[in-house]
């Protein structure tokens, strides 16, 4: 072997792994793809009888704080003596506290100077710590963004899923303003596939989903276990997930509880969302993807590995967006030097990574050697080809069973009028959102404001489906029995804390 040749067989080797590590990472999605069939599960009906603090950490949200709160206060569906609105001010320069308050929100204001705490993770802690301080009737706290908007009957579905014995509740994702243009139906569909096809799954093999800040829900003992809040990262959701699985609660799917956000209207702010979210995650597969690995091999659920991968696609898109394309550019250029003449192969390098483009009928050595680059290009190609259309097809056919198998949720006719484009480009999307991770992954965290969209507000409401059999989400005694177990273990060491402060 001439140097060219061991140095390119070991990168054959190296990315062969590569492939795999990617292909292991989609497993899931195909996964979810195929049971794409699955019926949604719904938590029983139940009188209200849960108290909710509703809290919203907001900075310089002036532009939609005081639309958010009237309608948390005059729009759902729930006894309004059960639940309240907390606004958490965070170094606040605009008139975000004088709007949350005229709309008739409770305020705190919260001032930290510090620039490496300006992540929403610090408000929360502190807001979380207050109410448990000052609000002792309160049962549990959900978490909604200043753009988000939660259906009428939000609060009634997760007083079912508390009732059953949640702990920890996620709602469906849908947009606020779906038909503002390309960006806002694609980031839709996005949310979509994750609600319809991914959780939908989840909730069926009674596995858990991954938590996501608007409209999460989680009890009183849950907070009062990470003494107000311990998840102090960019992506303050995720490691959520992550710590909260690791002390053995699951976080459970709501198909029913809709909340409506404010999707990125425009390339400049789907790139600065989705870069900030490719470098956090990319940061928390490396510092806590480790709990996950360790759940896993301590119970032998692949829940947890699931949780892992979903983290795992930031670090993938890094060998997709950065290896992949640097290793076969380079090499395609020695294949094409390889065709023309100038061998930068031996026979040694065909024989160990392509036997099958030796064509022994070739006399000539030079000529064979030569015909050895041009079926390796010719192969190349063809593998290109057939991944490039394999990957636009799986990706076009889950947007569309994403689309449809939800159209009545989200208001939606049922041709799908207005959704087409979104659905024939979201492999682009898909694309565009790979590159973002991949730059997040290898540059550092920058915080930008993203535009808010409150003039472009339009909620598709529900359409009514046809009566049908209804499929019933239920927790088994044995999950109750160790919920029960881990709140005992909170209060008891609330008192030991109690009794040493004393």
């Amino acid at each position: 072997m001439n140097p060219a040749d061991l140095a390119f067989t070991i990168l054959f080797y190296i990315n062969l792994v590569m492939v795999v590590v990617v292909t292991v990472s989609f497993i899931p999605q195909f996964l979810f793809f195929f049971f794409f069939w699955l019926k949604r599960r719904h938590f029983k009906p139940t009188a209200p009888q849960k108290r909710f603090a509703i809290l919203i950490c907001a900075h310089n949200e002036e532009e939609v704080i005081g639309r958010t709160v009237r309608h948390l206060l005059n729009g759902m569906h729930y006894p309004k003596d059960l639940y309240k609105v907390f606004v958490c001010a965070h170094n606040c320069t605009d008139r975000t506290i004088e709007e949350a308050q005229k709309a008739g929100a409770n305020v705190y204001e919260y001032l930290d100077k510090d620039p490496k705490h300006g992540m929403v993770s610090y408000p929360m802690r502190y807001a979380l710590r207050q109410l448990l301080a000052e609000e002792k009737d309160i049962d549990a706290f959900i978490r909604v963004d200043a753009d988000n908007i939660l259906h009428p009957d939000y609060l009634q579905k997760m007083n079912d899923a508390l009732v059953e014995g949640c702990k920890i509740v996620r709602g469906y994702e849908a947009s606020s303003n779906l038909r503002q243009n390309l960006w806002t139906e694609q980031s839709a569909i996005f949310y979509y596939k994750d609600s319809r096809i991914q959780n939908t799954f989840r909730q069926a093999v009674n596995s858990t989903a991954m938590s996501t800040s608007p409209g999460l829900t989680f009890t009183r003992d849950v907070v009062e276990g990470m003494d107000g809040w311990d998840c102090m990262t960019a992506c303050e959701d995720a490691e959520f997930c992550f710590r909260r699985l690791e002390d053995g609660y699951k976080i459970y799917f709501n198909t029913d509880a809709i909340v409506y956000e404010d999707q990125p209207s425009s390339f400049h702010d789907t790139f600065n969302r989705l870069v900030r979210l490719g470098h956090s995650l990319n940061r928390l597969f490396f510092t806590d993807g480790w709990r996950m690995v360790k759940m896993f091999f301590k119970t032998g659920k692949p829940m947890y590995l699931d949780m892992l991968l979903q983290v795992a696609f930031n670090p993938v898109s890094v060998i997709c967006f950065i290896w992949f394309p640097l290793y076969y550019i380079a090499y395609a250029i020695c294949m094409l030097m390889q065709t023309a003449g100038v061998h930068v192969f031996s026979f040694a390098y065909f024989e160990a990574t392509a036997p099958e483009t030796i064509d022994m009928g070739i006399a000539n050595s030079f000529a064979r050697l030569s015909n050895c680059g041009a079926q390796s290009m010719i192969a190349l190609l063809i593998m290109a080809a057939q991944v490039i259309i394999g990957l636009y097809l799986f990706c076009v056919l889950q947007s569309f069973l994403a689309v449809y198998l939800d159209r009545k949720k989200n208001g939606l006719d049922d041709r799908l009028t207005g959704m087409w484009k979104g659905i024939l480009l979201s492999p682009l999307f898909t694309f565009v959102y790979g590159v973002c991770n991949c730059i997040g992954c290898v540059t550092k965290l920058r915080w930008k404001v993203a535009k808010r969209n409150p003039k472009e507000t339009e909620i598709l409401p529900p359409r009514e489906e046809k009566a049908k059999k209804i499929w019933y989400f239920t927790i088994s005694e044995k999950e109750k029995a160790r919920y029960n177990r881990m709140v005992e273990k909170t209060m008891q060491k609330k008192r030991i804390k109690a009794s040493k402060e004393a």
